[in-house]
């Protein structure tokens, strides 16, 4: 199983120190988050690059239906190109705030379900390389050889985790196409309170669907939780059966969070390192 750490506050200065700072006490990737207004995740991400040699970079996560395609392609290939084969691409729909319709208005959850799924159409599709073509409801392409970017380094794409609900098969069947899933439970809320069996089921229910829809290879299961600092022990152990239920990554994240001091509270949990 492989241990990341998702950074839920700070400006990009911060987010490079904690990635050099994670890098160096063991931890695997780094995560930031996205918005339409904020820090910006991707040159956030291209700037901890700079700074490391080995963490994976990534989003926790990339709302993809409000990204034109061709423009998430060119920008994450650049950075995989960059990090030298680093980036992981967290998927969702987003989640529908303030920070996004203040500036945006919400089409609807199925407008944006459909650009999720044409978005990853001509995302996977321009990740390949020219000549590429697609006509789609929403997006459309054609071939093109003028200023065509660099293929991403990692073959055959660029990781990507796609959140998946757990009972929906159209939900589930879109994580399944992907890399890996990072699983919302019906009814469960950003608090969390799902179950640990929840999670075992999930890891079949992903499995069966994937051999049912015809798709082969490796596939990751990304695992949320905070990290209990105060007992190695019990964390080490709850690690353990997280991995012997098939999990293949462990994400320490506490969104909840309100420190008196953020950077302090995010170092001390990097710091303490993977409870491998």
């Amino acid at each position: 199983m492989h241990y990341g750490i998702i950074i839920a506050a700070g400006d990009s200065k911060d987010f490079v120190a904690h990635a050099e700072a994670a890098e160096a006490a063991g931890w695997d990737a780094i995560f930031t988050y996205e918005t339409v207004w904020g820090v910006d995740a991707w040159v956030t991400l291209t700037a901890a690059a700079m700074r490391t040699s080995r963490i994976r970079l990534g989003t926790m996560l990339t709302p993809v239906p409000r990204w034109h395609p061709w423009d998430l392609a060119k920008v994450t290939a650049s950075l995989d190109n960059i990090s030298g084969g680093r980036v992981i691409l967290g998927t969702g729909l987003g989640a529908i705030t303030p920070n996004w319709i203040a500036f945006e208005p919400d089409e609807g959850r199925r407008v944006r379900a459909e650009k999720f799924d044409e978005g990853l159409d001509v995302l996977f599709g321009l990740w390949q390389g020219q000549p590429f073509s697609y006509e789609g409801k929403h997006f459309r392409a054609q071939p093109t050889d003028l200023h065509v970017p660099g293929r991403p380094v990692q073959r055959p794409r660029i990781p990507t985790w796609c959140v998946g609900l757990s009972g929906s098969r159209k939900s589930m069947a879109r994580a399944a196409r992907c890399d890996g899933l990072l699983p919302n439970f019906p009814g469960i809320g950003p608090e969390g309170g799902e179950t640990f069996q929840q999670w075992v089921d999930v890891v079949g229910e992903i499995t069966a669907l994937r051999h049912e829809l015809g798709y082969t290879g490796d596939y990751d299961i990304v695992y949320e939780t905070t990290t209990d600092l105060a007992d190695r022990a019990a964390a080490v152990a709850h690690a353990q059966r997280v991995a012997d239920a098939g999990i293949t990554w462990y994400l320490d994240s506490d969104w909840m969070a309100q420190p008196d001091d953020p950077f302090a509270y995010q170092a001390e949990r990097i710091q303490a390192g993977p409870p491998r």
